[in-house]
Formats: C-alpha cells, sequence, structure tokens
C-alpha cells in the first residue's frame, strides 16, 4: 500500500512546486518588466479601461501619446479617447495592438498615425523598442505574433522570454516598479514632452513627388485599413504636425495614395498648421513631437474635426466616466506646472497655485505656508515650520551656515537649498512632485 502511494504523492508534491515557481515567475516578471510610458503602461492601463467605454482610439508611435492630448478631447468635447501606441512604433505593431484592442473596445473611429512609415525605414524594432511595444500585452496569440513580426528569428526566441530582456533590472528596482502609478484606469495612455525647441516650420507647397514607403509598411498599413472595415469601425490615417523633410513628405505623399486606394481619409496636418494656430518655433519639444502649447492647439483642432464627422456622444458629467475626468486634472496639473516653471513672475504664480499646491515662502520679515491658496503656518526670524499633508511631511527652516543665511525644504527625506531671500518654493499635492524654487 505505501509503495503504491509514493508515486502519487511525489506527483502531487511535483505539481506543487511548479505551480508554486510559475507564480514566483510570473509575480518576478511583473515587478521587473519596464514600468515604461513608451507603451507598456500604455496597454496594461488600457486592459482597466471598462468595456466599449472608448469612442476613439489613437494608435501609431510616440507622436500619438506626445501629441494627442486625451483630457483636451474630454474636456472640450466629451470625447472618451486613449492613446494606444508604442514607441517608434510600425504599422505591424499598430497592427496586432488594434487586434488585441477590439477584444474589449468597439471605438466610434480608429486614428491611425502614420509618420514612422516615412521617418523609418527598418524591419524590425531593436530590443528597447520592441519589447515597450508588446510586454504589455497579455500573453496570447497577438502578443507572439507581434514578437515575430517584429524580430529577427534568433531575437524572437530571446524576446519571447521577458527574463532574457529584463533579468539585469533587479539593481534598478524602485518603488514605482510595485505600485506603478500609471497602471490604473485613469491613465489615457498620453505622455507629454515639456521641453521647447524652435524648429523650422516644413515648407511642403512644391512638394507634390511620391516615394513608396517599405514594402512591409504598405502591406501593414493597409491590414490596418482591412481590420478597421471588419470591424466595421471608421478609420482615418493621418500625419501629426513634425519637422518634415522633404524625402519625408514624399512618402507621406504615397500613404495618401493608399488611403484614396482603400477609400478612407487621410490628414496631412503639417499642411493644415496654420488651422489650428501651429507655431514650429514655440509649439515643438524636439524636431518630432510636439509640446504642452502644441498638443493642446492641435488635439483641440482634432477634436473639432471628430465631432463634425462622427457621431461621437458627449460623456461629460455620466458617472461612468469619471475616469477621464481624473485624466483631465493630471493633465491640467501637469500643464500649469509647465506654466509655473517658464515663469519669472511671483504674482503669477501664486495666482497659478491657489488649487492643489502648497506654497513656501520668506518675504524678509516673515516666513509663511501657503495650501490651497491658504495661509496655514507663519514664521518669524531663524524660521522652523513643521507641516503635513496626506502621506507628505515637509520642514521649512532657516539656518546658517559658516555665516551663510541659508533656506531649506524638507519633503519627506529629500531636501531643497537655496540662499536666503524672498523666495517661494513650489510643491504640487496632485502628482506629489517638487515643481520649483524662485527668486522674487
Amino acid at each position: 500500500m505505501e509503495k503504491s502511494t509514493k508515486p502519487v504523492v511525489n506527483f502531487i508534491k511535483a505539481v506543487i512546486i511548479i505551480l508554486v515557481a510559475s507564480i514566483i515567475v510570473v509575480g518576478t516578471s511583473r515587478i521587473l518588466v519596464l514600468k515604461s510610458e513608451d507603451g507598456i503602461n500604455q496597454f496594461q492601463a488600457f486592459y482597466k479601461q471598462p468595456e466599449n467605454s472608448i469612442d476613439v482610439i489613437f494608435s501609431g508611435s510616440s507622436k500619438v501619446f506626445c501629441d494627442i492630448a486625451t483630457g483636451v478631447l474630454w474636456e472640450n468635447y466629451g470625447i472618451t479617447a486613449y492613446d494606444l501606441a508604442g514607441a517608434e512604433a510600425p504599422s505591424w505593431v499598430s497592427y496586432y495592438q488594434l487586434k488585441e484592442a477590439f477584444k474589449t473596445q468597439k471605438p466610434k473611429v480608429i486614428c491611425y498615425e502614420v509618420s514612422v512609415a516615412a521617418m523609418y525605414d527598418m524591419l524590425y524594432q531593436a530590443n528597447n523598442w520592441a519589447t515597450d511595444n508588446s510586454y504589455g500585452m497579455k500573453w496570447n496569440s497577438n502578443r507572439i505574433d507581434l514578437l515575430k513580426i517584429d524580430s529577427e528569428e534568433d531575437a524572437f526566441y530571446e524576446r519571447l522570454n521577458p527574463f532574457n530582456i529584463m533579468h539585469g533590472r533587479y539593481k534598478d528596482l524602485n518603488e514605482n516598479d510595485f505600485t506603478n502609478v500609471r497602471n490604473t484606469a485613469n491613465y489615457k495612455g498620453f505622455d507629454p514632452r515639456e521641453t521647447i525647441v524652435e524648429v523650422n516650420t516644413p515648407d511642403l507647397c512644391d512638394i507634390s513627388d511620391i516615394e513608396p514607403c517599405t514594402e512591409k509598411e504598405d502591406i501593414y498599413i493597409r491590414k490596418i485599413i482591412e481590420l478597421a472595415k471588419q470591424e466595421n469601425v471608421p478609420i482615418i490615417l493621418f500625419a501629426s504636425p513634425y519637422e518634415s523633410p522633404e524625402e519625408d513628405q514624399k512618402i507621406l505623399n504615397y500613404v495618401r495614395t493608399i488611403a484614396d486606394e482603400e477609400g478612407v481619409e487621410f490628414i496631412d496636418f503639417n499642411r493644415e498648421y496654420d488651422k489650428f494656430g501651429m507655431d514650429y518655433s514655440k509649439d515643438m519639444s524636439d524636431g518630432g513631437h510636439l509640446n504642452f502649447s502644441g498638443n493642446y492647439k492641435f488635439t483641440n483642432y482634432f477634436g473639432s474635426i471628430l465631432k463634425e464627422k462622427y457621431d461621437i456622444p458627449d460623456h461629460c458629467g455620466d458617472k461612468n466616466y469619471t475616469s477621464w475626468d481624473w485624466d483631465l486634472a493630471l493633465q491640467n496639473y501637469e500643464r500649469n506646472n509647465l506654466k509655473i516653471k517658464n515663469t519669472e513672475d511671483a504674482t503669477e504664480i501664486l495666482t497659478m497655485t491657489q488649487n492643489g499646491y502648497i506654497v513656501f515662502g520668506t518675504n524678509g520679515e516673515k516666513a509663511y505656508i501657503i495650501d490651497n491658496g491658504e495661509v496655514v503656518s507663519e514664521g518669524e526670524g531663524s524660521f522652523r515650520l513643521p507641516y503635513t499633508k496626506g502621506e507628505d511631511a515637509f520642514l521649512f527652516k532657516e539656518w546658517n551656515d559658516k555665516g551663510n543665511r541659508l533656506i531649506s525644504l524638507f519633503i519627506n527625506d529629500e531636501e531643497h537649498i537655496e540662499y536666503y531671500g524672498n523666495i517661494l518654493f513650489i510643491y504640487d499635492t496632485v502628482n506629489h512632485v517638487f515643481v520649483r524654487s524662485i527668486y522674487y
């Protein structure tokens, strides 16, 4: 009897060991995978969205999640939009991402950004972008097929197992790897750029020549269009504004011929920038991406096109769509933070920080702490002002170091230090970030 039961016991033990090992592997891989806003976070948060809640899916490369401000579409038009895109994502990546998206969403419109076909001549992506564009997707045939079409044979088998790519991240893990604040239904894929870079305004009036994109891009752009038709969803192909050289424009002209052949709309916004007040000297963060001022203008104009041409409901005020209110609030704070960083007028800053900010300041006579526009603490002389807000702990104090009068603001364990003078320290309580200090 003992002999007959021993194999069964050993089998059960083996199964338990395999199950435990699988749980450890899955849990560890989730921690080790990059919490990247170049594609991974976008897809992981996409799965959190309520079924059939997204009316417009924007697909493509980083030009989508930098240039399409989902909060602007929500605030101005009540459109529930999502930026489901990946860094430098070619059309074959977008094709499989959209195939996956259609499992849970039935959008009113698909908007596919085509500039990668003009900007890059590639057959496969490098490790960093290939994994960013696939590892956010659930394990299924779409993820496997995406990795296969985006990888040379040896790279495919390496990338198939995330441990081969991510195992060296142990030493780089931080708090966000365990919490990942972007991996929620409130996140809609938008990842803006703050810098302001002056670039040349494209002069495209005389560029009518056509240069084909790669055969692979051609095939998958058409497959994206066919997929949308199969799902009975209208699709717009578009090129977001950027510093488009002549060679790029020739390829974009070719993409227009694809759209014409397939009977779908194509909008080249480099040819329409004057319609939405685009200023290439102020609205670009680099040669390829818009900054906050640029993406606001562009998205607002795009929203007007969508509302005019398609029957997209206004969901503002509907309690079933409150996650878009959160998305808007975060984007507004980020936009406001940029304005705060770029102004040297203390009066303007105090006006812009009346909601959602704590201001720590001195004026030569007094020190004070202002929370949401209200003075909550004051001090004089060699002051020391502690303050707490939620989980954040602050200490604002003056002190002497070898005859130098200094002012420090401690935020939890982080110190910001300046020489004594009329100065403001600004803290954003929504994003929990130190914005800046300014003398006035």
